[in-house]
């Protein structure tokens, strides 16, 4: 099966980074950025063979919606995922098949995007099979953020180095995040450590 490919327009780097991090953690997705050059949108809608746009609405003048709607009064794809403040609508809202609000929680965020994919494309092969840790794993995860080496994991949790290394590598496998820094806004994203527990 292809992979999803997902166009994401946004002048924002905090939404890039966050949708970046929430869909790497979804499955392996073919991305491609777009910022505020909307020549390049137009473009990539007409051309790219993009199944989803997440549309921030800023990066779309008003002279060039009748272009947009276009592109989306076909019916078919690329569908519209619009990043919205809540109060902007634009003619391309009866276009949107979902809405992800600037207020809303990176739960809240992963799970609209999941029904999405879901329902869209169903049984779709590109999800990662799991990336659910288990406790020992948020356990290990923990003990990293709070800078323990593997041998101290091994000796505070009671089991050999080696087994400290075993879970890291599984760890890395079920989130793709390699480095401590990583590891450390995930446990803080998922509640698994708290800013003031790092900052003792």
């Amino acid at each position: 099966m292809e992979k999803i490919k997902i166009i994401i327009a946004t002048n924002s780097y905090v939404i890039q980074k966050g949708l970046d991090f929430i869909l790497k953690e979804l499955g392996d997705f073919d991305l491609i950025w777009i910022n505020n050059e909307k020549p390049n949108l137009l473009h990539y809608l007409q051309n790219s063979g993009a199944h989803f746009i997440i549309l921030s609405h800023e990066v779309i003048k008003d002279e060039d919606l009748h272009e947009f709607l276009k592109i989306f009064n076909k019916g078919t794809y690329p569908k519209l995922i619009s990043i919205s403040d809540g109060m902007t609508t634009n003619s391309l809202s009866e276009f949107t098949i979902e809405s992800i609000q600037l207020d809303f929680t990176q739960i809240e965020i992963t799970n609209k995007l999941k029904q999405v994919f879901k329902t869209y494309f169903p049984g779709n092969k590109n999800e990662k099979k799991s990336s659910e840790l288990s406790e020992r794993e948020k356990n290990i995860v923990r003990h990293i953020a709070l800078g323990n080496t593997n041998k101290e994991i091994g000796e505070k949790l009671f089991i050999s180095t080696h087994t400290v290394i075993t879970h890291r590598k599984n760890i890395t496998q079920k989130l793709g995040i390699k480095t401590v820094s990583g590891l450390t806004v995930y446990a803080i994203l998922n509640n698994i450590i708290t800013m003031e527990e790092i900052s003792k």
